[in-house]
Formats: C-alpha cells, sequence, structure tokens
C-alpha cells in the first residue's frame, strides 16, 4: 500500500434530500504520490449574491398534523443539540403562555441575543449543553443555543454554516414556520448590533463588519428573519452521515467547511503517507478565482498551523509572518510564531509575540488562547531572568481558571517553581 488520501468537501443544493438539509458532499481521492510534494484540488462554481427577505409579516403555521416527516427530525435532540432539562424548563418559560410558533421563536431570538456573551469555546466543550450552562460561545454556540431552545419549543430549528467573501466562517440558525419554509435567524450578528453591546469589539470594527457582510442597518431585529448578501452557504444542519459505497468511508459529521481540517471530526485522511502531511482548505472569490499563483500564495498562509504542528517552523514562519503582514492582529498567529521563536531560544522576541497576540484578539473573545499567551510569555520573562513579571502572567492564567490542554496545571507548576510553594 503506497498510501491514500481522501478529502470531502461540502456543496449545498437545495434540490437535495431533505433529510440531508440539501448537503451534497464532493469526495476527491488519490493513491498514486509517483514524485510529488504537493498535490491541488479545485473545483469551481458561481455566486450571485443577494439578501434573504424571509421574515413574512405573519406566518399561519400548520396544525402539527399537517407537518412533514423531516419536522420530526429538526423538533429531536441531537449530538451539539442537546435538550437537557434545563434548557427545556428555560424554553418553556421563555414561551409563557405563546403558543403562536413565530412569536415564540421571536421570544427565545430576544432571550438569547440579551443574556448570552460572545467568547470563543474550547474545542470539547462545543454543544448546546456546555453554552448554555455558561451562556457564552461563538457564533456556532449561539446557533445552537437558539436551536435546542426553539426544538423544545416544538418549533423545527436547525443551523447554516457559511464563509464570509471577506474572509473566515460563520453559522445561523434556521426555523421552519409553515407554509413560509425556512426562515434564517443570526443571533450572534444580532448580539453584536444590539444596543449597550459590550463586547471585544470596537464601533469602529463594528461599521467595518456590517459593511463587508452588506448588513444594511444596525438592528437587532432585522436578523430574525432577514440574511445579508456577502456570505456563500457551505453546509446545513448538523451531523449528516456520509456513506461511500465505493471507498467504503462512512463518518458522520458534526459540521463541515471547505478543505476538510476545518469539520468535526476533520474531513482529511491519508494512510501509508507521512506523518507531515498537511492540508488546508479555502474559496478565492471575484478576480483573483483563475489566478493559480495567487491561490498557492494563500495556500502557504493558510498552511502555516499544519507545518508548525507537522514539525515544520521555517516552513511555517513564512506562512505566519505573510498572514500577519495581511492581519496584524492575528491573534493565533502572533502566539504559533511565538512559539517557533521560544523553541529557537530567542525568548525576547518570543515575549514580544505574546504580547502582541494579547493586544490583538484574545481576550474575552478568546481565553483559551489568552491563557497559553500568558503562560508562554510568563516562560519567556522567567527565562529572561524575570520571576515577579513571570509570575503576574502564571498567576493570571490560574486565576482565569480557564483549562484548555493543561493550561492550569502548567501555571500552576511554574508558581510553584518561582514562589517555592504548592499553589493551590
Amino acid at each position: 500500500d503506497v498510501g491514500h488520501l481522501g478529502l470531502l468537501a461540502p456543496v449545498v443544493d437545495g434540490a437535495g434530500d431533505p433529510q440531508e438539509d440539501g448537503n451534497r458532499i464532493i469526495l476527491w481521492r488519490a493513491t498514486d504520490f509517483a514524485g510529488l510534494d504537493r498535490m491541488v484540488f479545485t473545483y469551481g462554481f458561481r455566486v450571485k449574491p443577494s439578501p434573504v427577505h424571509a421574515r413574512p409579516a405573519r406566518p399561519v403555521p400548520a396544525p402539527p398534523s399537517n407537518r412533514k416527516p423531516a419536522d420530526r427530525r429538526h423538533i429531536a435532540e441531537e449530538p451539539w443539540i442537546e435538550i437537557t432539562p434545563e434548557i427545556r424548563a428555560k424554553a418553556d418559560e421563555i414561551a409563557g403562555l405563546e403558543s403562536d410558533p413565530w412569536l415564540k421563536a421571536g421570544k427565545i431570538f430576544d432571550w438569547v441575543i440579551h443574556n448570552m456573551e460572545y467568547e470563543y469555546p474550547a474545542p470539547d466543550q462545543r454543544g448546546s449543553a456546555n453554552s448554555f450552562r455558561k451562556l457564552k460561545g461563538d457564533c456556532g454556540e449561539f446557533s445552537v443555543v437558539f436551536a435546542a431552545l426553539c426544538r423544545a419549543s416544538g418549533i423545527p430549528a436547525r443551523t447554516v454554516t457559511c464563509v464570509w467573501f471577506s474572509g473566515g466562517g460563520h453559522q445561523w440558525a434556521e426555523i421552519r414556520i409553515p407554509p413560509n419554509g425556512w426562515i434564517p435567524v443570526d443571533a450572534s450578528v444580532a448580539h453584536l448590533l444590539k444596543s449597550g453591546y459590550k463586547g471585544p469589539m470596537s464601533e469602529q470594527e463594528i461599521v467595518t463588519f456590517m459593511k463587508t457582510r452588506g448588513i444594511p442597518r444596525r438592528d437587532p431585529g432585522y436578523l430574525f428573519g432577514n440574511l445579508y448578501p456577502n456570505r456563500m452557504i457551505v453546509f446545513v444542519g448538523n451531523n449528516l452521515v456520509v456513506d461511500s459505497i465505493a471507498t467504503g468511508i462512512k463518518r458522520t459529521f458534526r459540521f463541515m467547511q471547505p478543505g476538510g481540517s476545518m469539520a468535526a471530526p476533520p474531513a482529511f485522511e491519508t494512510k501509508g503517507l507521512s506523518a507531515k502531511t498537511v492540508q488546508a482548505g479555502f474559496y478565492v472569490f471575484g478576480e483573483m478565482k483563475d489566478d493559480q499563483d495567487f491561490a498557492l500564495n494563500r495556500a502557504e498562509k493558510e498552511l502555516a498551523f499544519s507545518l508548525f504542528g507537522a514539525g515544520l517552523p521555517e516552513r511555517a514562519e513564512k506562512g505566519l509572518r505573510a498572514r500577519l503582514e495581511d492581519n496584524p492582529k492575528d491573534a493565533s498567529a502572533w502566539l504559533t510564531l511565538g512559539q517557533i521563536l521560544l523553541n529557537r531560544g530567542d525568548a525576547a522576541s518570543a515575549a514580544d509575540s505574546f504580547r502582541m497576540c494579547l493586544d490583538g484578539k484574545a481576550g474575552s473573545i478568546m481565553p483559551v488562547i489568552e491563557a497559553w499567551a500568558r503562560n508562554l510569555l510568563g516562560s519567556c520573562l522567567a527565562a529572561l531572568g524575570r520571576p515577579d513579571e513571570a509570575a503576574e502572567q502564571f498567576e493570571k492564567v490560574a486565576a482565569s481558571g480557564t483549562d484548555f490542554q493543561g493550561s492550569l496545571a502548567f501555571a500552576r507548576q511554574r508558581l510553584s517553581e518561582i514562589r517555592g510553594k504548592q499553589i493551590l
């Protein structure tokens, strides 16, 4: 067996099987790698961006006896959209005496945007059960909490994953209100636009965000039934079963974005190849869509984190520095670059990178990144002979309570070494 490689990529087709929420899957599989050190997989498509105005003036719900079979699926719990007793009790409390599903969904929408806070979760903390308990999460967690509350109220709901034309991914929810079909609801963006917003984004960043996404006005209620144009849907629903008879591959995906690595579980697999095999996937829109050199330069940036994980720091550093030229506030890039510099023995330059990480998009939006940036900054300061400053960083991690990949144990151990006593 000389090895094989497989990638799965989603394509949304509204005419697809409703049990699969209209998803179709492209599967690439290669088995011949003679003389190759790089492989490129591409597919082309056309996108016509347009806003969605699905919010009707007054939906007329169909009686429960007329629901389609797919509706029963979308009111049941499933992984990541768990309906705990606490979620069911809150859904009943929010609905009160209201029986109209459209009005109940509106009440749930208002409750979510005013009670949840935006915070990037650790990967193993995703799902409505975890995020409802903390009332914190990113766009995906806002969506699954909203969907779980709706399902607990008997309102069919699902999530939708997109790619922004300006870069990055996003997720919102949809509710089915017969006979109007699926209606978009974006609770996390509505939270951003609400009056009195106190999150990590500045006023200017919010204005720029609205402009690049095509959001016409700063009105949270607009996101209950309407949708901005500058996005492309790549995956609908959760827990999609892919069963390829030809290859024998069968997987269930919590969600998926293009390229394989942005999926849970990863939709990229190798067998019999080097352990240093890395990959990334992305879209190129606009006038550069046919420029392969541009795409390959973009790939170098996208592959930077995978290259670091594969033990190829020199190649990773080139891509990281290119990312930072594009976005000087890329906290993840600063964190990874700092680790490369620290491993190289340049503690002073590494400390500067970790400080830049903390000045970027860490803080409340990504506590996982902040915890390790502070731990590693503390390690740099200790190596530079500044133990009091190092201890200050470890103390902040210990006080935060954020524990990801041993961050709390690491901070406490280093404090113990510096202070000469066990930190409980």
